[in-house]
């Protein structure tokens, strides 16, 4: 019975391995021809991601404290440093020469102790105007981190709305190519947008793939030519026409809107085609509003709040009066301590001043979040999410549409062809019976029994 067993079961792994090799493996070639642009595209965002000068960065307390870079002070420092420096020295030599010198008292106290220097500032006067600075500083750092805050909250809104985008492109339309225009716009909206905030043009590395060859270029390269040939929507027909005659190139200002109009061209291509066939006019037109037309109104509102961001930096007057008083506020420092701390004076000075104009710094770098600071919002890595994301949804969709007839293996079958297809392959023992159950409800057991 020992042997039996073991030969039914050698059996079994040799039909196994059969069918095994029996299977096609290769791919069909049209799977790798339209799958070509997700290898490329993983490529270009490993060179983004290197090059990305924001900061990626945890909230561990070792990682935060062995930072050299926020132990470094503010070129303002040192001037500061070098003002209550001097007020400092200037204060210890004429407290200890005669009061004569400063055409004050006439003499020392009878009981031989030094005049209170009359340049002196009490030190509770000094603490009170502390609290007023400190309610300037609080007010401008929650300002600055407000406007940070809003641009993440907007590219948030950004990554769900190409995400709607391109999910509703990828399952309503009907036409591969109008699918891939959308989806591919969509994505070139998110780097578009992000060098449009920060005052550039996308890079090779961000577009490539995902439009023509000669829209890159166009896309990343700014005009160069004469100002009078600049085509614009101004020009006449024939001029416009001498302008493309003369192969001067067009050029794209605002690229963003761009890839918004290529969106909409697909969309109105496709309306174009199923106006016919799905019902009239306006009930396809509203259909398509509610489907995608919506997200895409999303997108602009959220472009829009990050050039009001980009364009509107803090009130210039509440920025000056606080750094005005905050430098008076610093410089007069000294004068309130010195008295008591003398030498040790010098030291403490350059802590507080380091600490004001640190909170100082870190404000000015948060308040214009689009930069390429270290503090400022990691925009390559929000845009190669959204990439990531939109690409696979494409996937799906050509997976869906790609599917080969010729190869058995990798057709959609029915449950009855599936049924049909693992009974005709299953490995069987020497009686004839298939391993794994049978074709009616008894054939397991028999397997067993055999």
């Amino acid at each position: 019975a020992s042997q039996h067993r073991l030969r039914t079961l050698a059996h079994m792994l040799t039909s196994i391995r059969r069918s095994v090799e029996a299977r096609p493996t290769t791919k069909p070639v049209i799977r790798r021809q339209a799958t070509h642009i997700y290898t490329s595209r993983a490529d270009a965002r490993a060179r983004i991601a290197k090059e990305s000068p924001t900061l990626q960065h945890t909230e561990t307390w070792f990682e935060t404290l062995v930072s050299g870079r926020e132990y470094l002070p503010t070129r303002m420092w040192w001037v500061v440093q070098l003002v209550t420096t001097s007020v400092t020295l200037a204060d210890i030599y004429f407290s200890n020469s005669p009061p004569s010198l400063f055409g004050g008292a006439a003499a020392a106290a009878a009981d031989g102790k030094n005049q209170t220097s009359w340049w002196r500032i009490p030190a509770h006067a000094h603490d009170t105007l502390l609290g007023l600075l400190s309610l300037l500083l609080a007010f401008r750092t929650s300002q600055a981190y407000d406007r940070w805050w809003e641009a993440r909250k907007l590219w948030g809104q950004i990554v769900n709305s190409t995400r709607n985008v391109a999910s509703n492109a990828a399952v309503f339309m009907t036409d591969l190519e109008r699918k891939r225009r959308v989806i591919k716009a969509t994505i070139c909206f998110a780097w578009c947008t992000k060098a449009s905030l920060r005052a550039t043009r996308p890079s090779a590395d961000e577009l490539s793939g995902l439009v023509t060859g000669e829209m890159l270029q166009a896309m990343t390269s700014w005009y160069t030519g004469p100002l009078e040939r600049r085509p614009t929507l101004h020009l006449d027909q024939s001029a416009f026409e001498e302008e493309e005659a003369d192969d001067q190139g067009y050029v794209y200002e605002h690229l963003p809107m761009l890839m918004v109009d290529e969106m909409k061209a697909g969309i109105r291509d496709e309306l174009d085609e199923t106006v016919g066939a799905k019902g009239s006019a306006a009930e396809v037109h509203e259909g398509w509003k509610i489907v995608i037309g919506n997200d895409i109104k999303s997108l602009v509102d959220a472009l829009g709040g990050c050039e009001r961001i980009q364009k509107t930096p803090m009130p210039f007057g509440y920025l000056a009066q606080q750094r005005i008083f905050m430098l008076i506020w610093l410089v007069t420092y000294p004068l309130a301590i010195a008295d008591e701390y003398r030498w040790a004076s010098i030291a403490v000075c350059a802590v507080v001043s380091f600490i004001m104009l640190k909170v100082d710094n870190i404000g000015i770098e948060i308040e214009h979040p689009f930069g390429t600071g270290r503090h400022d919002l990691p925009l390559e890595a929000i845009c190669i999410t959204i990439e990531k994301n939109l690409l696979e949804i494409l996937r799906r969709a050509e997976s869906r549409e790609l599917r080969p007839v010729e190869s058995p293996v990798y057709n959609r079958r029915s449950p009855q062809t599936a049924r049909q297809h693992w009974d005709a392959t299953r490995p069987r023992n020497r009686s004839g019976v298939a391993f794994l159950g049978g074709g009616d409800a008894n054939g397991g057991a028999a397997a067993v029994r055999g």
